[in-house]
């Protein structure tokens, strides 16, 4: 419409139309992009407090699974140390060989501390939330994403090399196929036992170390749970956290 009348003053001639045309095509072209920039700003300030909101979330989510994560853990050292005393003591007899055999069975898996980092993962890389952070905010969110993935991948190392080799050991041995639905993942259908007379199994340094293995790198695992649960509530008392998660908010109280 604008560019119309424009073009019909251009034809006329009249000076006084071009110039208030010329001052309304400017002037429109002005304010459609200040509409634009100012919907962009509106959409990366969404974009960045829905990110907040994903991070203190995911900061409740970790501290839910650390304590069950701890809980479950514990409950598998009650029967890993069991057997060890047993073997230390070069135990015999049906209550003894049970015993090994629950931890045995128990120490064919693993536990570990896990943080998840999608949320912050996007806030130190995504530039259009870098530029809503202040500088400290910035600061505070680079190192929480550091000691995040420092705490994942030291726990996927311990994990990976707690149970590496057990069902190798030539004292271990399998039950025949149990009824899938009674085992605790699904997966394991046959039970590990000892093959060899307990006397034997207590005298075999290398089958003690297995359990000796596990016991330690799940007690390191305690230790990474509490730094992480540590990391976790520092950074959302830092990054203000509470205010987008309420659950973190009582928590907080």
């Amino acid at each position: 419409m604008i560019l119309r009348r424009f073009s019909q003053a251009l034809k006329q001639q009249n000076w006084t139309a071009i110039s208030i045309e010329f001052v309304l095509l400017v002037a429109g072209v002005f304010l459609g992009i200040q509409v634009a920039n100012w919907n962009e700003a509106r959409g990366d300030q969404r974009a960045y407090r829905d990110a907040m909101t994903r991070l203190a979330e995911e900061s409740a989510e970790t501290l839910r699974s650390t304590a069950e994560i701890r809980t479950v853990i514990n409950e598998m050292l009650s029967d890993v140390q069991p057997a060890i005393e047993v073997l230390r003591a070069c135990e015999y007899g049906t209550t003894a060989e049970a015993t090994v055999n629950k931890g045995l069975n128990t120490i064919r898996s693993s536990r570990g501390a896990g943080a998840v980092t999608i949320a912050v993962d996007q806030l130190v890389d995504e530039e259009r939330l870098l530029k809503q952070q202040s500088d400290a905010v910035r600061v505070a969110l680079r190192q929480y994403y550091s000691r995040l993935h420092d705490i994942n991948s030291t726990s996927e190392f311990v994990t990976s090399a707690a149970n590496a080799g057990i069902d190798a050991h030539p004292l271990i041995s399998f039950t025949d196929v149990l009824n899938s639905s009674g085992t605790f993942n699904g997966i394991d259908i046959r039970r590990a036992q000892i093959n060899s007379p307990m006397d034997k199994a207590c005298r075999d340094q290398s089958f003690l170390k297995l359990f000796y293995n596990w016991e330690r790198s799940h007690i390191f695992q305690l230790k990474l749970i509490k730094d992480l649960e540590t990391v976790v509530t520092n950074n959302v008392r830092l990054l203000n956290l509470a205010d987008f998660n309420a659950e973190l908010a009582e928590s907080a109280k």
